[in-house]
């Protein structure tokens, strides 16, 4: 957390070291306990610095079959922009945003603990998709638990599960993310969107007593997996 001091003409004024009765005849008792509280108020006032992401992610994810859902494609958007686009085998569409994304994914970590990354439910779709990377990134950043790309222990872990076995492109092929995606040019192409997302990481600042919305706080700069 950064302290920024403000209004510091009224701080230093208020520094000068004069006579209580000198004070008060030029000022008035009132005056000055008035401006003395003002000021300190203004001066302690916290500052906090945020990591915020400037980059998001669309994603489009089709029903393959009842219940089974697959990552066709994944665009690079503005961070407010970004959505989960999820057609279903009848027909019907639905807009899912950040926060209805991580609903579904927690509501399927809090009741399904043991088949995270074992099946094709929407919810794993979104969480090993751009969509996970993304709030991963901002809002839950446990996510990092599940996904093989952003968990130190299994980006270099010797397990066969996680294990690096193809490179494409500049791009380490997971085969429990793959499972995700519809075709390997679909996931390789994750690859560039993930990295637009965190390399649109910047450290900006804000009053505490302000603190809400999207992005978290950090208090630490420099680009992360």
């Amino acid at each position: 957390m950064t302290v920024i001091r403000k209004h510091s003409f009224i701080r230093k004024i208020k520094d000068i070291s004069i006579s209580g009765s000198l004070a008060l005849a030029i000022l008035g008792n009132s005056v000055m306990l008035q401006s003395c509280g003002s000021s300190e108020s203004s001066d302690n006032e916290d500052y906090e610095e945020v990591e915020v992401y400037t980059k998001g992610v669309k994603t489009y994810i089709s029903e393959t079959l009842k219940g089974q859902f697959k990552i066709t494609d994944e665009t690079e958007v503005p961070a407010d922009s970004s959505v989960a686009i999820v057609t279903y085998l009848d027909g019907r569409k639905e807009n899912l945003s950040p926060q209805a994304v991580k609903a579904l994914i927690d509501n399927d970590i809090k009741a399904n603990p043991t088949t995270i990354g074992q099946n094709n439910a929407l919810p794993n779709a979104l969480l090993f998709g751009g969509m996970g990377y993304l709030l991963a990134k901002t809002m839950s950043p446990n996510y990092a638990n599940y996904r093989p790309d952003l968990n130190p222990k299994t980006k270099n872990s010797t397990d066969t599960t996680y294990r690096r076995r193809h490179h494409s492109g500049g791009f380490f092929f997971f085969p429990m993310m793959g499972r995700y995606y519809s075709n390997q040019t679909a996931f390789q192409k994750s690859s560039g969107i993930h990295e637009s997302i965190g390399s649109s990481r910047t450290i900006t600042t804000r009053p505490v007593s302000g603190r809400s919305g999207f992005f978290r706080s950090t208090g630490r700069g420099g680009f992360r997996g």
